[in-house]
């Protein structure tokens, strides 16, 4: 559990592990996501080519993050989150 503040750019990171598997779900991260002044998207992240994506009932894959391979056994998750704000 986190609270990430994002920089002037509307960019943020965080480091954390890959989630482990529980019964009935499949990977993923929840989020919460909000501008000032406007109101609170809350939300999964899932991980790409999970065999449990396609029978988890909640899976969704337009919130699927595109991972980036780091060459040392470290990954990133990259998604963009848009707001009308």
């Amino acid at each position: 559990r986190g609270h990430v503040i994002s920089g002037a750019n509307g960019a943020f990171s965080f480091r954390t592990i890959v989630p482990a598997v529980y019964p009935g779900r499949t990977r993923h991260y929840h989020v919460k996501v909000q501008a000032p002044g406007t109101r609170l998207l809350t939300t999964q992240l899932y991980f790409p080519n999970e065999p449990r994506n396609q029978t988890d009932g909640i899976y969704r894959a337009e919130c699927e993050m595109a991972l980036q391979d780091n060459g040392d056994g470290s990954k990133n998750g990259v998604f963009n989150f848009v707001l009308n704000i």
